[in-house]
């Protein structure tokens, strides 16, 4: 099964890269859904890999490490995320304005567990040494979405 993000993620990742100037900070959009827990990374070029090419495989590593992490031995292979020699998650990355948008999303046994945000955040903190300190919700703002 290959994951695709819905038209309506895409235009709110796109739209939000378009937005941000060459000296922004990076964001990761949190695209949460029952079977479904989609990102998007968006980090001004700066940041990124001198080489468009190399953006999905820069942008995606943090999510194959979050998968290892739980025990599941994703790889990336073909600008795809592959768990046990079936693609599971597309990973799609472009130049948007002054940024570079890389989107993909989990494979489906990990779309519910717990603490997946949050060890997401801490694999791209790992990876790329940035910090997410008022980006993501606490625990009063997601009740209340």
């Amino acid at each position: 099964m290959r994951t695709h993000l819905s038209g309506e993620r895409r235009l709110a990742s796109a739209g939000l890269a378009a937005a941000q100037s060459a000296a922004a900070v990076p964001i990761v959009l949190w695209m949460h859904g029952l079977r479904e827990s989609a990102f998007a990374l968006i980090a001004p070029q700066r940041l990124a890999p001198g080489r468009a090419r190399r953006w999905a495989a820069w942008g995606a590593m943090p999510a194959i490490a979050t998968c290892r992490q739980y025990g599941l031995p994703a790889y990336l292979q073909d600008a795809a995320i592959w768990l046990h020699g079936r693609l599971v998650a597309s990973v799609e990355a472009a130049q948007v304005g002054e940024c570079a948008l890389i989107e993909s999303s989990f494979p489906g046994p990990l779309a519910a567990v717990p603490g997946l945000e949050a060890a997401f955040r801490a694999r791209i903190e790992a990876q790329h040494g940035w910090r997410f300190d008022t980006a993501w919700p606490t625990a009063e703002e997601e009740r209340r979405c």
